[in-house]
């Protein structure tokens, strides 16, 4: 039983799968016979995977599924991305000092993240006029929107200096690497993007190609290689071991997958029952829909729109968990 939410794409875009942690059920396989029933991948077809978030783990591909062990090849980025690094001694120094930056700037949000939400949950618990408080809660939150905008443009400005300053895809090890890269990109029919740390994922996916290396083909992101494909990431975790969390933006993510938030371990990570919680982060990134991928659930972009299978479900505006066929 599946159903469908948000806008429509175009039938000849090729199929993107979002799928939450690893358990019995959608299996890659089982994802991958799907696609082949269905036109999208050829029966025996190459696929590609991107296991850079796996980190020295990577190129392990019995991990995710033995079954497609000898049809899938590794594209080995976060190796490949050392081998650059030892290679372009010049170009790995000025990454680390762009890293750097990012980090400071992220300390630097969150510290004024802070006070823009603890701002806005004390407006949400003053009593009073409505007249009055609706509009200051309104602002409120917007500023917190604003901080998340800005916050994206800072990411992607410190970057842009980094790569306008060094031009990484054309000094020569980075381009020997991006031709293998190719290589053996050749015949693939599908790119699988595994899970792990989802910084490493998208660092190496955006040194060697981004959203271009993947091309027209079929694109399956698991856990954390799901929330790469989204426009934005947004990292969570409502009881870190270091005392009260916040979602925040990270980065902005390969677009594929518009206008969803994927929240992979929600179960484990937000306090569900929590609905001033759950309604503040509805509420902060819409109308995107925040979709709560759990073991074994999963999402498709479809023509008519994103299809959803495995109980899947979302973060409505008043809180609730609630399945694609009530919020669709």
């Amino acid at each position: 039983m599946s159903a469908r939410w948000g806008r429509s794409t175009p039938s000849t875009a090729p199929p993107v799968v979002l799928l939450g942690p690893r358990d019995g059920r959608n299996t890659l396989s089982n994802v991958i016979e799907e696609l082949e029933a269905a036109g999208a991948v050829s029966p025996d077809s190459r696929i590609a995977a991107v296991t850079a978030g796996w980190r020295e783990r990577e190129a392990q591909v019995g991990l995710f599924d033995p079954r497609l062990a000898a049809r899938v090849v590794d594209l080995e980025l976060y190796r490949r991305s050392a081998r650059v690094a030892d290679a372009d001694p010049e170009l790995a120094r000025a990454r680390r000092e762009a890293q750097d930056r990012l980090k400071l700037l992220r300390r630097a949000y969150n510290v004024r993240l802070a006070g823009c939400i603890d701002a806005y949950v004390r407006l949400l618990d003053l009593r009073g006029d409505a007249s009055v408080l609706s509009a200051e809660r309104a602002e409120a939150l917007e500023a917190i929107r604003r901080l998340d905008e800005r916050q994206l443009a800072r990411v992607a400005e410190i970057r842009s200096e980094f790569e306008c300053g060094y031009t990484p895809e054309a000094r020569d090890p980075v381009r020997a690497q991006r031709r293998e890269v190719e290589r053996l990109l050749e015949d693939a029919e599908a790119v699988v993007i595994a899970g792990g740390h989802v910084g490493l994922l998208l660092s190496r996916l955006r040194l060697f190609g981004g959203r271009e290396l993947l091309g027209e083909r079929a694109v399956i992101g698991r856990s954390a290689g799901a929330m790469v494909l989204t426009d934005r990431v947004v990292l969570f975790h409502d009881r870190p071991p270091w005392g009260a969390g916040n979602p925040e933006v990270f980065d902005a993510g390969l677009g594929l997958a518009e206008g969803i938030v994927a929240l992979p371990h929600a179960s484990a990570r937000l306090v569900l029952d929590d609905r001033d919680r759950t309604s503040r982060l509805a509420a902060r990134f819409a109308p995107a829909a925040c979709v709560l991928l759990d073991p074994g659930q999963r999402v498709d972009r479809a023509p008519a729109g994103w299809s959803g299978h495995g109980g899947v479900e979302l973060i409505d505006r008043a809180g609730r968990c609630v399945s694609l066929s009530d919020a669709a």
